[in-house]
């Protein structure tokens, strides 16, 4: 899935959001609570400890699973087919909606469900204040504090902002000491995987590839595959775009003339071996040394996305290199 299709996904989730099913779990005695917490530049107070949470989308669901938090979900709003990893068979207690594509969002819907706390990857058409003004406190993963679409994010070291947010999350939720051996777990693996990584020759452009016949979106340094290569040793190609995804013109891939390239796709839509294909069989990118030379590795878009299947991603790019 682009990141276009994304943010069209992400507006269905309060359309498709209903009442619980066998009810979350209670949450724990209310001390530390009214609490504040900093959250994409703002102030977030929660005035009670939250024990009816609305979830949208697999990547907030995977950082509230790794905190310890699964079972206050009420209501939870994967996006059509997101991994879970981990946190697969999670959310047993809540009511679970499958986002198709959508063009609106109803804060109203939202308003109605009457969580009290929203964590989500971002909200379209309308801003986290006006929950607030229902009395709804809502926090947006970190790595779409500036927006989940295409454009720019605000986030320079997302890898290290994932880690924050288990830890954020597991605070909020009164669930500190999972969030806290989850976020050092998650940290430990990265670590080793830098230390089993020695820098590679060339660069590396991360592509994403929707088909044989459609145009390839890159990756600049505010994304997440960016802070991945680095932590593999790879250099991106476009390490000087300020820019999470743009869409490069053919010339410039070209001209770049990356000795690698990591196809991300979407599983469903396309396969690995299609995603390899859609990019070695243009004839236009012959001459690209990472073409000619079959040099492409392949991720599922989603695990390079800002939840917990990041550092599953990372070590799946580890294992391709290493082969």
């Amino acid at each position: 899935m682009s990141p276009t299709r994304k943010a069209a996904a992400l507006a269905a989730a309060a359309l498709l959001a209903a009442s619980c099913g066998t009810g979350p779990t209670a949450a724990p005695a209310a001390a530390g609570y009214p609490m504040t917490v900093e959250n994409c530049g703002r102030q977030v107070t929660v005035e009670r400890a939250p024990s009816k949470v609305y979830v949208i989308g697999g990547e907030a669901g995977t950082i509230v699973h790794a905190a310890g938090g699964a079972d206050r979900v009420a209501t939870f709003t994967p996006l059509k087919g997101e991994p879970l990893g981990a946190a697969e068979n999670a959310f047993t207690k809540a009511e679970t909606s499958i986002l198709p594509h959508s063009k609106d969002i109803s804060r109203e819907v939202i308003i109605g469900a009457a969580p009290d706390l929203v964590i989500t990857y971002g909200l379209n058409e309308f801003g986290p204040d006006e929950l607030a003004a229902a009395g709804i406190p809502t926090l947006i993963i970190s790595g779409y504090c500036g927006g989940f679409g295409a454009g720019q994010s605000e986030v320079g070291d997302p890898i290290e902002e994932l880690f924050t947010d288990v830890e954020t999350v597991g605070r909020v939720l009164g669930t500190e000491d999972a969030a806290k051996a989850a976020a050092d777990d998650l940290r430990a693996r990265v670590a080793a995987v830098r230390e089993n990584s020695t820098p590679r020759e060339g660069t590396t452009a991360a592509l994403f590839v929707a088909g044989p016949d459609t145009g390839l979106g890159a990756y600049g340094r505010r994304s997440m595959i960016h802070q991945q290569m680095a932590a593999l040793g790879l250099a991106n190609t476009f390490e000087s775009a300020d820019e999470r995804y743009f869409e490069p013109s053919t010339e410039s891939l070209i001209a770049a003339a990356p000795e690698r390239i990591i196809a991300l796709h979407q599983l469903g839509n396309t396969t690995d071996q299609t995603a390899r294909e859609a990019i070695t069989g243009r004839p236009d990118l012959k001459g690209v040394p990472a073409v000619a030379d079959e040099n492409i590795l392949v991720l599922d878009f989603f695990y390079s996305g800002h939840g917990t299947l990041a550092v599953d991603g990372l070590e799946d790019l580890a294992a391709q290199l290493g082969r």
